[in-house]
Formats: C-alpha cells, sequence, structure tokens
C-alpha cells in the first residue's frame, strides 16, 4: 500500500470542499445552458437559484457527495480526472432513483419527460470532473510523488 502525507480525515475534508466547488459548477453550468438556451430547448424554465437559501442546498449535497469520493481518491489518483468524469454518475443515479421519484418526478424524472432526464444529466456532468480538479489543486502533485514510494 501506498504511503500518503493525508489522513483519510484529511482527504474526506478536503473532497467535501471539492464536492461543494463541483456543485457550484453544476450552479454555473446551469445559468451557462440557459443563457445559450439550451435549458428552454430541454423544457426548462429558470436556472439554478442563486438567492439564499435556494442556493446552499446543492453545494451542501455536493460537498456530501465529495466525501465518498475522498475515500476512493488515494486509490484513484493516478486515473483521477477519468474518475471523477464517472464520478458524477452517483449523484445523478441517486437523483434519478431516489429523489426524484420521492418528490413525485417518477423514475429518472420520466414523468416530467424525457428530455427533463436529459437535461439532469447534462447539467450535472460538471460535477465529477470539477471535484477532481479542486481536489487535486488542493491536496497537490506533490502528493503523487509522495504515493509513488
Amino acid at each position: 500500500m501506498r504511503q500518503t502525507s493525508l489522513t483519510m480525515t484529511q482527504r474526506v475534508a478536503i473532497c467535501f470542499a471539492a464536492g461543494v466547488l463541483g456543485a457550484l459548477a453544476v450552479v454555473v453550468f446551469s445559468h451557462v445552458l440557459f443563457q445559450l438556451r439550451l435549458s428552454a430547448a430541454l423544457g426548462i424554465n429558470a436556472p439554478i437559484s442563486l438567492k439564499s437559501p435556494d442556493i446552499y442546498r446543492p453545494l451542501f449535497w455536493g460537498g456530501l457527495w465529495g466525501i465518498p469520493f475522498g475515500l476512493f481518491v488515494d486509490k484513484a489518483w493516478n486515473r483521477l480526472y477519468l474518475w471523477g468524469l464517472l464520478y458524477f454518475l452517483a449523484p445523478v443515479l441517486a437523483l434519478f432513483l431516489l429523489f426524484l421519484p420521492r418528490s413525485g418526478a417518477g423514475y429518472f424524472g420520466l414523468e416530467q419527460g424525457p428530455r427533463f432526464t436529459l437535461y439532469l444529466l447534462l447539467v450535472n456532468l460538471p460535477f465529477g470532473i470539477t471535484t477532481a480538479l479542486a481536489a487535486r489543486a488542493i491536496i497537490g502533485s506533490d502528493s503523487n510523488r509522495r504515493r509513488s514510494r
């Protein structure tokens, strides 16, 4: 097993913060999609709200989804960006299989139509890669050298 200079708690805390930044990227991307009129083409009338308290929910959940990312960041370090790109699927699957059905939108949000499902996939795409980029920036590439010893 590789030696790192960070404890599990430190990695989890760092990835909580990275997850918040990943969620912020999703919020910003929702505004980009709205400005490009792609949201309207997919049936979405407004981007994610930037007003308090609405903005806090996605940021908090992003941080929570960063915690499991922190549990695996050490093992995924050599392929961190690929892992991050694919990691967005974890919160999206929870959204599709737990949260949307509980809110009345049905599994995968299909009660709102397939364009809504496509929008949710598209808007959440930046989460994992941004979380990975933020984790790498906070942890630093120096950790990579320590890991290979």
